[in-house]
């Protein structure tokens, strides 16, 4: 396991460098910048395996770094732990939604690095082979038609990771985001749960690529339909996304249903003769998280499941008042 550990602050880097030789981590490379830091990985030198990013630096900073490393296409899902002496949710909410895995906040806990970097070294496994994944799509690009490429293929159950859509993390990441938030931070919110409609059916009717293509412009779709709100989004599988909103905020389902259509619709999913698929998404009920369980699993499965229960009621969309709704509001 090799390690990428990057402060401005020689005394912390110091003080890390004690820690993890104690805990046993030989391979740990120190950068003090974040221009320091690509060099190192642009080098191809080391294969990190973990990246421990300070937010909190001159020039480029933590959050900026973690960016560029998530654009290096061998490092986009490679582990990577944000370490800082700010609690405020907006540079956690930076962190994440740039594509930190992780934080860690000043003083370091021996304890808590170590349980973090255990977690990292299993999700560096996962990554490799998200990483084979990645090589086979490429390769499924090269035949489009070919829908028998077992080499290529996920389930439909499976939380795959979408990129390049705006506020969308991974499942892993999301949950990993709310368990980090303190125990107050997590009752201000809420969630909401978006379900792809007939999903067995389109599955089954495209190839890997084609269906991930689906799943990226829904995600887009939801996004564009909250954009106005600070949320936070991220597919589950089987066809399932939540997006996490402040508790406070109220959505119209059903305005939120035909904003989604219209979008869709913009996007060619859905509508006329000649689209061959017909992407339809359900909105689920606004749940917000409980005073008795506040664990982030119990919030995203209780929107989960106001949504697969809204779905087995017939589907009505309201009439659409172009003075009531606004496209891109």
């Amino acid at each position: 396991m090799s390690l990428l550990v990057v402060d401005d602050d020689r005394n912390i880097l110091e003080l890390m460098a004690a820690i993890l030789a104690s805990q046993g981590y030989e391979d740990v490379v120190y950068a003090q910048s974040g221009e320091e830091a690509l060099n190192l990985i642009n080098q191809g030198q080391h294969r990190f395996s973990t990246f421990i990013l300070d937010i909190q630096m001159p020039g480029m900073d933590g959050v900026d770094l973690c960016g560029r490393i998530r654009a290096i296409s061998e490092h986009r899902r490679t582990p990577i732990i944000m370490l800082t002496a700010m609690r405020d949710k907006e540079h956690i909410d930076a962190a994440f939604l740039r594509g930190a895995t992780d934080y860690l906040t000043k003083p370091i806990d021996t304890t808590d690095l170590n349980a973090r970097l255990n977690v990292a070294q299993l999700l560096f496994n996962e990554q490799q082979s998200a990483l084979n994944a990645t090589r086979r799509e490429e390769n499924l690009r090269l035949d489009m038609g070919n829908k028998s490429n077992s080499d290529s293929h996920f389930d439909l159950a499976d939380a795959v990771t979408i990129y390049d859509v705006p506020r969308v993390l991974g499942s892993l990441e999301m949950e990993n985001y709310l368990h980090r938030l303190s125990r107050g931070k997590r009752f201000m919110c809420g969630a909401i749960c978006f379900q792809i409609q007939k999903r067995e059916r389109l599955f089954s009717m495209t190839s890997p690529l084609e269906f991930h293509g689906i799943l990226t412009d829904v995600a887009e779709a939801i996004f564009e339909s909250l954009r106005s709100h600070n949320v936070m989004i991220s597919y589950f599988g089987n066809g399932q996304y939540v997006a996490i909103l402040p508790r406070t905020l109220h959505l119209d389902e059903a305005e939120l249903e035909l904003k989604l259509s219209l979008t869709l619709n913009e996007f060619g999913l859905i509508g006329g003769d000649t689209v061959p698929l017909d992407v339809t998404v359900r909105v689920g009920e606004t749940v917000r998280m409980s005073m008795f369980d506040a664990s982030p699993e119990a919030l995203i499965a209780r929107a989960i499941s106001k949504a697969e229960l809204k779905s087995a009621e017939p589907r009505s969309l309201p009439m659409f008042d172009p003075k009531r709704l606004s496209m891109r509001s």
